[in-house]
């Protein structure tokens, strides 16, 4: 027996866990996709979707969703073309150019969301990204073929994206294109062909255009519609007086030179100093630029040969950074759906799950934007409550063995001394040093020294007594535990390293401490004597602790759910607002989710985008004068930078830190919206 349920609306991180149901007794999923009337609501498989973890085998699979940790393969392209040719109504005979149009929409999509990236022109890529204040107009081909999302996921906030009026009218008329088709009675395999394409063009551009207003941190400008002189550029012009000048032809190209005058008038407005580019796919529209003056930022799109055929993963590399980044699966289905109409993953247990953008009798309004809530409805067969789990990974460890006296990993069996010396060194330094002694294994004491400084015999007893390493006599020799330290740092895995760092007695005896204090009484960090500073951010770094001020530090041991901490944040901010005027200062929020509810800094930031994802909160920022009294009053953060750990000082008086580029020092939450 099989259980239907009726289409709701959900966010993406609503839907997860119901996606996760398809999950549950198969590991790979079919990926299809409908547009109701071309396919006449038949469904056109795009591939399949497996979920992938790696040595954790308990891990749930709404987690990995989340995380991005799956696999899209996609069918041949020849496969797919006949298939989508089919479903059309195409014989052999027919033209079917279309068809790989619509499939090169597909690729778009991959590109849009991050799967993969646009191929920018090699002297653009060495520019990038932008050391100073640069300004990217968009054209269409930028918005439909993922270049737009590429610049605000990479280049913001260096990079402002200007998004000229005559863009969006673009893919405007291409909605009315679709529609018109949609409304006709036509339904020959070609008029079907034309609203495949259209459809997936012009929601497709519209999607990317919302995704980027409502829901990436990236401050988008608008530019007025400029007009020109030349009115028979859209109509004729009957005047006698004008008439043998045979200026009454259309001019092809008045949307593309539309686009070239905005980059021209921002050109114009700005400083000399100023850079203005102009991101296209389009050859013609990059040399009218060129010839205008404006540098472009030239791109060539993803087709469908570079991704039918092919496995692309849901976790990538941050091309610039070397961070890892994650695509959620939500985001592909939400992609996918908008594009076609109708996307839809199927187990072989026949569980699916079905989300719908546009179709005959479903509502819209405008908070479904602002929120990205779509249509879903998913049908369970034989419900299962046992969790696929995921084939671990097996990764060889091609470490020599460990021929010393004392475990690596775990320390139950390693006397702890009664009163650990708390040392005093360099947080960063130290975990710099950690990945070069997983890098080289065994590392001379010249480099150690040049590493580490003046301090190195506080980082050698750090590191030996939680047993990182073997002291030779010209040379320090990493042991398994660097490995699984150096991992966890590159990655920002906040768990295991603070698993790992508890090897170390003192900061084992610091954790203790810190676990037997209740929330929100102080912990004076005097006791630590010298090793204040440094224990102070290793416990921030590995969210043990946060401060207040320089001494002292209170425990966060508190990660609420969602629900919870929409609840939370929004009774701590009416509790501050005590002006009425709707703001309050983001560092003194922040401070008293630390020392009231034991929430540090970097839960409160993630918990707080998810809620505003989630549509639980709604937040934004106001002011742009810094609080320069509050400068000290900062946490010390775990960030990577081009693959490499480093700890960052996180001032809690920017709103930069809880949204990214926007450095307002006043904050306002609006309770739950649900």
């Amino acid at each position: 027996m099989s259980a239907v349920h009726a289409p709701a609306l959900l966010s993406p991180s609503q839907a997860a866990p119901h996606i996760a149901d398809v999950f549950q007794a198969d590991r790979e999923c079919t990926l299809s996709v409908c547009e109701e009337r071309a396919f006449k609501r038949q469904w056109l498989d795009v591939g399949t979707i497996s979920l992938v973890a790696s040595r954790q085998s308990d891990v749930k699979p709404v987690t990995l969703i989340r995380h991005g940790a799956y696999e899209w393969q996609l069918p041949e392209l020849d496969s797919a073309v006949a298939a989508a040719s089919a479903l059309l109504g195409l014989s052999k005979k027919d033209d079917n150019r279309r068809v790989f149009q619509a499939l090169d929409e597909l690729a778009s999509i991959a590109t849009r969301i991050g799967c993969t990236h646009p191929r920018f022109d090699p002297v653009a890529v060495g520019q990038m990204p932008f050391r100073r204040s640069t300004t990217i107009v968009v054209d269409t081909s930028g918005v439909l073929q993922g270049a737009l999302d590429f610049v605000a996921r990479f280049l913001h906030p260096a990079a402002r994206v200007k998004v000229p009026a005559i863009t969006q009218m673009e893919i405007a008329n291409q909605g009315d294109r679709f529609l018109s088709i949609r409304r006709s009675q036509r339904t020959t395999s070609s008029v079907r062909s034309q609203e495949l394409l259209e459809h997936l063009k012009s929601q497709g551009g519209q999607r990317a255009l919302l995704r980027v207003e409502l829901h990436a941190d990236v401050e988008v400008e608008r530019t007025y519609l400029l007009g020109d002189p030349l009115r028979s550029a859209f109509s004729q012009d009957r005047e006698a007086d004008v008439r043998d000048l045979n200026i009454s032809s259309p001019i092809r190209s008045y949307a593309d030179r539309l686009i070239v005058e905005a980059a021209r008038h921002h050109q114009a407005q700005s400083g000399p100093a100023h850079v203005v580019r102009l991101l296209t796919g389009d050859q013609g529209q990059a040399r009218m630029a060129l010839a205008e003056g404006i540098r472009p930022l030239f791109f060539t799109a993803a087709t469908a040969s570079d991704v039918f055929g092919h496995r692309l993963a849901g976790q990538t590399f941050d091309p610039f950074s070397g961070h890892i980044r994650e695509v959620p699966l939500t985001d592909l289905v939400w992609e996918l759906a908008t594009a076609f109409g109708s996307a839809r993953l199927k187990s072989d247990s026949a569980t699916t799950f079905q989300v719908t953008a546009i179709g005959d009798g479903l509502s819209w309004a405008p908070y479904h934007a602002e929120q990205d809530l779509l249509w879903c409805s998913h049908e369970e067969s034989s419900p299962s409550s046992v969790a696929p789990k995921p084939t671990p990974v097996a990764v060889p460890d091609q470490r020599p063995p460990d021929t010393s006296m004392r475990d690596d990993v775990a320390s139950t069996n390693r006397p702890a001394a009664a009163r650990p010396a708390f040392l005093r060194f360099n947080v960063a330094r130290l975990f710099r040093l950690v990945c070069v002694l997983d890098d080289l294994v065994q590392v001379p004491i010249a480099q150690v020294n040049e590493i580490a400084g003046a301090s190195v015999s506080e980082y050698r007893r750090f590191l030996e007594t939680g047993g990182f390493v073997t002291l030779g006599q010209n040379t320090w020799t990493a042991h398994r535990a660097t490995a699984v330290l150096s991992a966890a740092l590159r990655n920002r895995r906040i768990e295991e390293i603070k698993e790992s760092l508890r090897q170390v007695p003192s900061f084992a005896a610091f954790a203790v401490r810190l676990g037997s204090i209740p929330v929100g009484e102080p912990f004076d960090l005097t006791e630590l004597g010298r090793g204040a500073p440094t224990y102070r951010a290793l416990g921030e770094v590995t969210l043990l602790c946060a401060s207040i001020s320089h001494r002292t530090v209170y425990s966060t041991p508190n990660v609420p759910e969602l629900d919870a901490f929409a609840r939370i944040a929004a009774n701590r901010f009416h509790m501050l607002d005590r002006d009425y005027d709707g703001l309050v200062a983001t560092g003194e929020w922040l401070e008293a989710l630390i020392r009231e509810d034991g929430i540090h800094p970097e839960v409160a930031r993630q918990q707080l985008d998810a809620c505003s994802e989630a549509g639980l909160l709604r937040r934004s920022t106001e002011g742009s004068t810094p609080q320069l009294r509050f400068s000290d009053h900062y946490v010390h953060v775990l960030r990577v930078d081009t693959g490499l750990p480093t700890v960052e000082r996180a001032s809690l008086y920017r709103g930069d830190y809880l949204i990214p580029g926007k450095a307002s020092v006043s904050l306002r939450i609006e309770g739950p919206t649900q």
